[in-house]
């Protein structure tokens, strides 16, 4: 498991981060792309591990300092194998619909790397170009 955070306009992803199975580290290009899209930004949402269905406390700072700097109310939410929640202007809700991008982000934040090769490429047996020895006419 490790944490995968999806920065959403409307339903296409503006950009996917990833962290490990406690945190999503902080880094200034995040920020960055929350102040240049602040505007057009609808959703911030993160997995958690396991079943752990509520925000954090350093989800909850994290999200009123971003809340106070870009002076925007996001919806932010989280997701866990099988529910998801979100919060916007301090209520919270049970998320019964499924985006697009819900499958997509257990899948990443569950799934091991390996388990999502499907399919092996078999090893393409590679011919030997030979030069011609006589000029083509």
């Amino acid at each position: 498991m490790r944490e995968v955070c999806f920065i959403l306009v409307d339903d296409k992803i503006l950009r996917a981060y990833f962290g490990s199975a406690t945190n999503i580290p902080d880094e200034r290009e995040r920020w960055e792309i929350i102040w240049a899209h602040r505007h057009e930004i609808t959703e911030i949402v993160h997995s958690h591990p396991g079943e752990f269905l509520n925000f954090s406390h350093e989800d909850s700072t994290t999200m009123e300092a971003v809340e106070a700097g870009t002076g925007k109310a996001f919806a932010w939410s989280i997701v866990t194998k099988t529910r998801f929640i979100s919060r916007k202007g301090g209520s919270d809700n049970l998320r019964q619909d499924s985006p697009w991008w819900l499958p997509l982000l257990r899948q990443l934040s569950y799934e091991s790397p390996h388990s999502m090769l499907t399919t092996r490429r078999k090893p393409q047996r590679h011919k030997t170009i030979t030069t011609r020895k006589e000029p083509i006419t």
